[in-house]
């Protein structure tokens, strides 16, 4: 009698997707597969899946590191005395290179000019060093090339310089194509502003102040003007009234681009041989306190010069107006005229002094006067945050944070303006408010978020960052900054511990919040769009230094250590073992990457399960072709989404799987899911 087989137990599958991000608080048979634990430099993905994000590098204005380019040259007999470092240039062609990387007679080099010919002499400087045999490129690993690619990078990473001074960086704005940055000079005696360039920082002249009193008729910015007393000179690069008219009494400044000679006071001020104002003393050279954090904003206003401008506040100084070059003081007549938050809204200029909020005359911000439409509102309590709320260019609110209340300005005018209480208790940290689809603050308790809404109030406030709560108690008195992404629809905020906290909110969805550790502490940041469309976005560190988000494989040449702790899932099933087979993870990219896959078994408990250590796997991604490739090695050529498959050995209740990136060559790749295989067994007893 042939004998009755016994069934082989079915092996299951569960397909677990990568959403939600971070979650500190909610119990464990709670929370869905595909929840963290624990991560780091890993983001939440509008797609769908968990990205590892992108680097920074350091940025001054020259070529940005993560483009550089590099090429090989093959030499006859030897290389001489080159090495890296060095410059080589060809005798025949004048082609030059700086080399990065000497391997026997390949000679690999970057910041290429001119075209090389083979048989040409290769020198350094003068001295011929060999023969030069080949330009073909040799290497065709996806690693080497990464490898390679971060080599040349440093190259022109050592050009680039931190903002000229001493202490962090103050203030960044991305105004008209153009990345500015304060910082207080080397002795800390003064802010200056800076400008980065094809040529690195270049300080940015604020010009000469000439106060005067108007009597007989208007000067135009460019007009030269002479001092009919003194005989000085200067030429105007912007004439501000700031009260009355210019044909009868009133008062302003000339910001003059140059200067010669000392005006007196009281001398007429001359354009074209014709008195147009009263001079009220000398020119004097405009200089910024040091000590402040810039805050900025851009707008147009309608009633005075065309073209966006840039306004600012630093707690220090006077409110400014920049267009990138004349540099205006903003005087509202406060005794102590130090503003410390800045927006543009309907037409005029808000400033806030402590618990007051003050406006600018209807499109004048350089009159501040009641007689003009100018004002002042009062809060309760210090101003911490100025933000506009999604509307019309009717119906657009301006939200009013304080620390522990919000208000809404409703109206478009001093002859409408209503400032409304909209919530005691809740409020805003300073550097944090930032508009997506609707308004991001961080308050006390975390995340906020402010949104238009059908009910009484017009608004409705939501509390983001519940289950993270642990992560922002520790940290909601050292945010330093914030910025918005729209490409990737992200809130983030920065902390002075080098950490940072991004959120992914898709049509106004939050799908998760995953944080961040840098190497160097955010200070203040900037963001824009370029030329070319794409967004861009910048901040400025501790250590003087600007640095480019979202670019490159590193963080400025370091490697990006990143890592995901999954929760522990038990397959649906807490009370019964399951037999764990392997694991297939779906990772989607296109550079090459290293991975370090492992698990954790049993709530980690080593006194009844055995832990296995972490399988390196290798997915390599480029451009489409089909290759030869080794399984077992986990390298592919040409497919830029792949599965990873993972042997997992053990049986246990539940599985916590690990992913962990550590690397300074590896391109942002994202984990899209993970397929569990296993097998159920006994019920826990």
């Amino acid at each position: 009698m042939v004998p009755k087989l016994t069934p082989l137990a079915r092996v299951m599958h569960e397909t677990v997707r990568m959403r939600g991000g971070l979650d500190l608080i909610t119990p464990t048979l709670d929370l869905k597969p595909g929840f963290l634990r624990d991560c780091v430099n890993f983001e939440v993905s509008t797609t769908g899946g968990y990205t590892r994000i992108a680097g920074y590098e350091r940025h001054d204005g020259r070529t940005v590191p993560s483009t550089a380019t590099w090429a090989q040259l093959v030499l006859t007999t030897t290389v001489g005395t080159i090495v890296a470092g060095d410059t080589v240039n060809g005798q025949t062609s004048g082609a030059t290179g700086v080399v990065f990387l000497v391997d026997g007679l390949n000679v690999f080099y970057t910041k290429s000019t001119g075209t090389w010919q083979v048989g040409e002499n290769v020198r350094k400087a003068a001295v011929v060093q060999d023969v030069l045999a080949s330009t073909t490129i040799t290497i065709t690993s996806a690693q080497t090339t990464a490898q390679y690619n971060v080599l040349a990078a440093a190259v022109y990473r050592s050009d680039i310089l931190a903002v000229p001074g001493s202490g962090a960086v103050r203030g960044l704005a991305f105004y008209m194509d153009n990345l500015y940055a304060w910082r207080d000079n080397a002795g800390g005696t003064a802010l200056v502003l800076h400008k980065a360039t094809t040529g690195g920082w270049t300080s940015v002249a604020l010009g000469w102040a000439l106060d005067f009193t108007a009597t007989g008729g208007q000067i135009f910015d460019g007009n030269a003007i002479v001092g009919l007393t003194s005989g000085a000179t200067g030429t105007v690069s912007r004439a501000v009234l700031r009260t009355g008219v210019w044909t009868g009494v009133g008062t302003g400044t000339l910001i003059l681009s140059a200067t010669t000679g000392v005006f007196t006071v009281g001398e007429n001020i001359r354009v074209g041989g014709v008195n147009k104002v009263i001079s009220a003393g000398a020119a004097v050279a405009q200089t910024l306190l040091p000590g402040g954090r810039v805050e900025t904003d851009q707008g147009a206003l309608a009633g005075g010069l065309a073209g966006t401008k840039l306004y600012g506040a630093d707690g220090v100084n006077p409110g400014f107006e920049f267009d990138g070059t004349s540099y205006v003081k903003i005087k509202t007549g406060m005794a102590t005229d130090v503003p410390t938050t800045v927006k543009v809204h309907k037409n005029h200029l808000f400033l806030s002094f402590n618990a007051s909020l003050q406006f600018s005359s209807d499109g004048l911000p350089y009159v501040w006067s009641p007689l003009t439409g100018a004002g002042e509102l009062s809060l309760n309590d210090p101003i911490t945050a100025l933000d506009i709320l999604p509307g019309s260019s009717l119906t657009a609110a301006l939200a009013v944070y304080s620390e522990n209340a919000i208000a809404i300005l409703y109206g478009t005018s001093n002859s409408d303006w209503q400032l409304a209480t909209y919530n005691q208790g809740m409020g805003a940290r300073k550097y944090t408010a930032q508009g997506l689809s609707s308004s991001y603050v961080l308050d006390n308790r975390g995340v906020i978020e402010l949104k238009t809404s059908l009910n009484y109030g017009n608004f409705d406030d939501v509390a983001l960052t519940n289950h993270i709560r642990p992560f922002i108690q520790q940290r909601r008195n050292r945010c330093t900054a914030s910025l918005v992404n729209h490409e990737k629809s992200q809130y983030r905020l920065f902390f002075s511990d080098s950490t940072a906290l991004y959120l992914t909110i898709s049509n106004g969805k939050l799908l998760g919040a995953m944080p961040m550790l840098f190497d160097v502490a955010v200070n203040c940041a900037a963001n824009g769009e370029a030329q070319d469309g794409n967004e861009i976005s910048y901040f400025g560190a501790t250590n003087g230094f600007v640095y480019r988000l979202d670019s490159g494989p590193n963080f400025d040449g370091n490697t990006i250590n990143a890592n995901l702790f999954f929760n522990y899932n038990p397959q649906g099933e807490s009370r019964y073992d399951k037999r764990y087979r392997k694991g297939s993870l779906e990772i989607q990219g296109s550079s090459y990457v290293e991975l370090n896959v492992g698990y954790d078994l049993a709530y980690s408990d080593n006194t009844r399960v055995d832990q296995e250590s972490g399988l390196t796997v290798s997915p390599s991604f480029s451009a489409p072709r089909w290759d030869t490739f080794v399984w077992d090695a986990f390298v592919w050529d040409g497919r830029a989404l792949a599965p990873v498959e993972v042997e997992i050995r053990g049986t246990a209740e539940n599985i916590a799987m690990r992913i962990v990136s550590d690397g300074n060559y590896f391109d942002p790749f994202t984990v899209n899911s993970l397929i569990m295989h296993y097998t159920m067994r006994k019920a826990l007893r």
